[in-house]
């Protein structure tokens, strides 16, 4: 798809929704055991990591890398029953230094990596600091393509795009986040 767009020479949006590192934990046979944790989970975490490469791979391949927005983020932190307890004995902290996982309340479970990519724009190797939801991603995808939003679609997005570009200020005053049970 890349290939093919990219020589098209026009403006292409990629949508790619991995199913990992959901459950159930398809690990193919080449990553099982790469991470070292006898954990499907991190393997599978391993070989995302492997993809999202080849993507970008892709991407220079097709002479777009430097003017390709790419932005890679999960929906949510790690699920507690997937053998945490026992990657956490090895040294291994899903969650890193959050407390809790998927379904809670408690930033283990809400906040996920977001991660962009976008030379020209957003300075490689900055951290933003700010709070950013998944749902700013309308009004700011909105923006970059220069489309304005209906009143009644992305009501409670915000557009990140002054964070992209490097300003320290907050985009939006409140979030709220509710427990699954799952």
């Amino acid at each position: 798809f890349i290939q093919v767009q990219s020589a098209a020479k026009k403006p292409f949006l990629l949508y790619l929704p991995l199913t990992s590192p959901h459950t159930p934990l398809a690990v193919n046979a080449e990553w099982k055991g790469k991470s070292g944790l006898n954990s499907d989970y991190a393997d599978l975490v391993m070989e995302t990591d492997h993809v999202l490469g080849r993507v970008l791979e892709a991407l220079k391949a097709g002479g777009v890398e430097n003017s390709t927005f790419v932005l890679f983020t999960s929906d949510n932190g790690c699920a507690a029953y997937i053998g945490v307890k026992d990657m956490e004995k090895q040294g291994h902290f899903p969650s890193g230094p959050l407390r809790d996982y998927k379904a809670s309340v408690y930033e283990g479970g809400h906040r996920v990596p977001f991660v962009v990519r976008w030379p020209g724009v957003v300075n490689a190797g900055s951290v933003c600091k700010q709070h950013v939801l998944q749902a700013d991603t309308i009004a700011t995808m909105a923006e970059i393509f220069g489309f304005k939003l209906p009143e009644n679609a992305g009501e409670d997005s915000f557009s990140f795009m002054p964070l992209l570009k490097g300003e320290d200020r907050p985009i939006r005053t409140n979030a709220v986040n509710t427990a699954c049970g799952g």
